[in-house]
């Protein structure tokens, strides 16, 4: 299957499920709809994680294929089995509503953040079970073989984004355009807010840098790892300078407009800065599980800030330059 058709699917499910909890805020129908759909994919994921944990854990007993740690696959299954549970139980104060019995608090009842909720969890725990994998792989770097980052690349993978926010939030359903907007907090920034993302953007650098230093002589064999992954998604060499200025700039900006849309804009007015980091920091499984992941998290509690105190245009401005500066700065001076 093909990345275009990939992120179309991906966009027309979660899009799909964001429109629904929209429009069940006033249609009893779509939140039953939705409720069932969700507890249908989280007994279905239960099960899966149930069946991959045994089927683990007796090919342990039984010895088994060499090379990888069977338990720790076995834990993964198990982690998946605790998400279901989990996301039916996420299910019940939405249940209690539509049944006529009063949910202890309206805020895990409301459709768009019980699924807001839901989607939280789902993508934090298997980012979870992929950091918790990812040493037990004979070939990580074959995780992301593709090579060099191309355009159809970043728009495949940062699309889905911009589309699960704007959607997510109401586009078309309950807001226009131009409420979209102000919902996501994208206006206008002006000379003293870029009097703040430009020294923002300098210390974001040195930290970088001094993160990096530390994750090399601390966890050297992960570091060789990751160092060969992001070389293989994100080293310019080769290219001319003007095509590294465009490269750059297509991953600065195409990454910083889609995370920051959906992370800054979408999820951190209902989750709030930490939550929101913490689930940013989990997408970010090329890294493995490194010092650098605490870097990450710190950025986005940055990232955040700008956020809260100017709008969304500033931290997708610091988010856009940073990595654009990185790959310029390893192409003009590694």
């Amino acid at each position: 299957m093909s990345a275009a058709i990939l992120t179309l699917m991906v966009i027309a499910f979660v899009g799909g499920l964001g429109l629904l909890a929209q429009m069940a805020r006033k249609s009893r129908g779509a939140e039953v709809t939705l409720i069932v759909v969700v507890l249908a994919l989280s007994g279905v994921i239960a099960a899966l994680g149930t069946l991959t944990g045994l089927g683990l854990l007796l090919m342990a007993a039984n010895g088994g294929p060499g090379g990888v740690d069977r338990l720790t696959f076995a834990a993964a299954g198990g982690a998946a089995l605790l998400v279901g549970v989990v996301g039916v139980g996420l299910c019940v104060p939405p249940l209690r509503r539509v049944t006529g019995r009063h949910p202890r608090s309206a805020f895990w009842a409301d459709p768009p953040t019980f699924l807001a909720l839901w989607l939280f969890v789902m993508v934090l725990a298997n980012n979870a079970v992929s950091f918790l994998l990812f040493n037990q792989l004979p070939n990580v770097e074959s995780l992301f073989p593709a090579g060099r980052l191309s355009p159809g690349a970043v728009l495949t993978s940062q699309l889905p984004f911009v589309a699960v926010a704007l959607l997510g939030v109401g586009l078309g359903v309950r807001r226009n355009a131009r409420e979209t907007l102000d919902r996501l907090a994208y206006g206008s920034v002006s000379a003293r807010h870029l009097g703040v993302v430009v020294p923002f953007v300098g210390v974001a650098l040195a930290l970088s840098a001094a993160a990096d230093a530390l994750f090399s002589r601390l966890q050297p064999d992960l570091y060789r790892q990751v160092g060969e992954i992001s070389n293989n998604l994100f080293n310019p060499a080769g290219l001319s300078p003007a095509m590294a200025l465009l490269f750059a700039l297509l991953v600065g900006v195409g990454a910083g407009l889609g995370e920051e849309t959906l992370f800054r804009g979408a999820v951190q007015p209902k989750f709030g800065i930490l939550a929101t980091s913490v689930l940013f920091t989990s997408m970010h499984v090329q890294y493995g599980p490194s010092l650098l992941l605490g870097y990450v998290f710190l950025l986005s509690i940055g990232l955040g800030l700008l956020r809260d105190r100017i709008n969304t245009t500033a931290s997708f401005l610091a988010h856009a330059t940073y990595n654009s500066l990185v790959i310029l700065l390893a192409y003009f001076f590694a």
